[in-house]
């Protein structure tokens, strides 16, 4: 992405660029004192010769015109070369020279060698003194001239030196992308604050390979990142565990990675005698049972009531020892008749007021609302009837709690057709993840806590990643929401959808197809002031009647200049982003348009991950021999 900046501006610049270099204002006048002598010097020498060996040589006029065509040229082309940037250094030497030689001829020939000397030097002296000030006068009215004005907005590109100066190159924050200097050569960019990160990436835009991968193969922080394809964890699980040293943990229930799989059981989380113990399995509660409509909100509440209170049920009840799991949660939500009044009849004994009160309002119910009640919780835990997952549910080989105190990375891996069906699963471990990290303001890490979201929206409404964006920035938590373009957001998170992007340190944009997000960018760009040249073309025509009448006719044209506002970046040109491209707005910084490197063209890491491609599909499996520790292997 280019700025559009009109011809009159861009040759004003490259003026005063131009006239501006110390060199060329003393040289500029030297050499058109040069070349005057030059010119007037072979006119009187070799003119006549010429002309006489031009008549005796040639006699095709003709072919003398396009030699001597061609001689000029040359001249022309050996100057431009003399005065070209590369060779300074000569110019400097035979100038001394030609100065040394006349100086002396000036200092010690007392006849017409030295007068004539004198009189060289004296003119080109005069000139050189007075080129001076007009040299620096038009290099103020060239720099008039090229100001662009500010009067209907300043908005611009951010340059490489801006980026340097507010020290985005380099260091080891998060990677946000790459830029070459001034010697062309690339440069990454890091953000190193706290605030969050919001990335629109479309569907094959190289979200993975240019930002999730190229950060969990470089941050030495504690990483959650969702990894829907599993390829996260095959390229960056060994490097993260051998290399940074961290405990690595692969949640794969459906086994698609070829890792051993990690465990984890969310009813761990509830400890009888914890004081917040209901409030926890309120938590967990809305994060499986999600909202389906307004006209829907009685039913989801009873909904997540229910819920809650046989949570709570399965993690004390003495009688439950051994089975404490989501999967038997489930298995007692299909209890009906005797066995189901069996149960809240068991609830109402419980030590804790939420079992209780959930066992009692449920033998309140009529048959008919209890029905309808179940029937919306059961619809809701489909999820739960999955073998793979219950196995996955019933222990834990790690703890949230742990993301602070150390270094551990967390992969949770489902398959991408699977989210909508068992994306409750996702949820569940977010909100907890979220949550238990949240609490523990105590504990700050050298670095946050990075939790990359990728799909957010697919996840459906979670109040918890809601929150933490706005409220949980110094918490020793950081966020990367994923998103395919901003109606995902939208859609899922109504009118609050714009504290993503309001919260956001950093906001990526890929570049898509829709117009939504389109315009929306396009407006966060802002808006330029540029020169807007007119031209108006005008006819008149006369006519006189009688016997000396006649015609007159007259033309004319007005050329008008006058400062204009333009978006920086239009909707369309967004949409039609090099693939290669993207769009980054960092807090108070102009727009940046940077370039999105995979990991694999990138020399610093393309050695640190596994190839997959390169593998030709090896990956990374327990046959390898090499174990990861805490059930990972590669």
């Amino acid at each position: 992405m280019t700025d559009i900046v009109n011809p009159f501006e861009r040759l004003a610049g490259r003026l005063s660029e131009f006239i501006n270099r110390p060199d060329h204002r003393v040289i500029l006048p030297v050499t058109a004192v040069a070349t005057a002598v030059f010119l007037n010097v072979t006119d009187g020498l070799f003119m006549e010769r010429a002309i006489t060996w031009r008549n005796e040589v040639f006699a095709d006029t003709t072919a003398m015109r396009v030699g001597w065509v061609a001689l000029c040229g040359a001249i022309g082309f050996g100057i431009g070369w003399f005065f070209s940037g590369k060779h300074k250094a000569l110019r400097s030497m035979l100038l001394g020279l030609v100065l040394g030689v006349v100086g002396f001829l000036l200092l010690f020939d007392h006849g017409a060698m030295g007068w004539g000397s004198s009189t060289f030097l004296s003119v080109a002296a005069f000139i050189v003194g007075l080129g001076y000030w007009i040299s620096g006068a038009a290099s103020g009215l060239a720099d008039r001239l090229s100001r662009t004005p500010t009067t209907f907005g300043d908005s611009k590109w951010a340059d490489y030196a801006e980026l340097y100066a507010a020290d985005l190159i380099g260091g080891d924050g998060f990677l946000v992308g790459c830029v070459r200097d001034e010697s062309g050569e690339w440069q990454t960019i890091h953000y190193e604050g706290e605030r969050h990160i919001a990335t629109i990436a479309p569907n094959r835009s190289g979200k993975g390979t240019t930002s999730i991968i190229p950060n969990l193969l470089i941050r030495d922080s504690s990483v959650v990142v969702i990894d829907p394809k599993g390829e996260n964890a095959m390229i960056t699980a060994e490097h993260r565990q051998e290399v940074l040293g961290q405990d690595v943990y692969v949640v794969d229930p459906w086994a698609i990675t070829g890792l051993s799989t990690a465990c984890f059981n969310p009813i761990d989380w509830l400890v009888a005698g914890d004081i917040e113990l209901s409030d926890n399995a309120m938590l967990l509660a809305d994060a499986i049972i999600m909202t389906m409509g307004e006209n829907e909100q009685f039913w989801t509440e009873e909904a997540k009531a229910l819920l809650l209170g046989i949570m709570l049920y399965v993690a004390t009840a003495p009688q439950e020892e051994g089975q404490r799991h989501l999967g038997r949660v489930r298995d007692l939500l299909l209890l009906d008749g005797d066995d189901l009044r069996k149960l809240f009849m068991a609830m109402l004994k419980s030590p804790h007021h939420a079992v209780q009160s959930t066992g009692a309002r449920c033998l309140q119910k009529d048959d008919k609302l209890l029905s309808n009640v179940m029937a919306s919780v059961q619809a809701q835990t489909h999820f739960l009837d999955s073998p793979r997952l219950r196995e996955n549910l019933s222990r834990s080989d790690f703890r949230f709690e742990d993301l602070k105190a150390g270094k551990m990375t967390i992969y949770l891996v489902l398959p991408a057709d699977k989210l909508n069906s068992h994306g409750r699963w996702l949820r569940l471990l977010i909100q907890q993840a979220l949550t238990v990290n949240a609490r523990n303001i105590e504990v700050q890490p050298d670095k946050p806590v990075l939790f990359i979201l990728d799909e957010l929206p697919a996840l459906g409404k979670l109040t918890m990643v809601e929150q933490a964006f706005g409220l949980m920035a110094g918490f020793g938590m950081q966020l990367q929401a994923v998103s395919q373009d901003a109606s995902q957001l939208k859609r899922i998170y109504g009118e609050g959808w714009e504290s993503f992007i309001a919260n956001a340190g950093v906001i990526q944009y890929f570049g898509s197809r829709d117009r939504f997000t389109a315009e929306y960018f396009s407006k966060l760009c802002g808006v330029t002031t540029v020169w807007d040249w007119s031209t108006a073309l005008g006819r008149s025509v006369g006519i006189t009647s009688g016997s000396n009448g006649g015609t007159n006719k007259g033309t004319s044209d007005t050329d008008t200049v006058a400062a204009k506002q333009r978006q920086l970046a239009y909707p369309d040109q967004l949409m039609r982003m090099p693939k290669d491209k993207q769009l980054i707005l960092i807090e108070n910084m102009n727009p940046i348009m940077a370039a999105k490197r995979s990991w694999r063209a990138t020399p610093e890491l393309k050695d640190l991950g596994v190839n997959l491609r390169a593998d030709n599909g090896d990956r990374l499996s327990g046959d390898s021999g090499q174990s990861l520790e805490d059930g990972t292997t590669a």
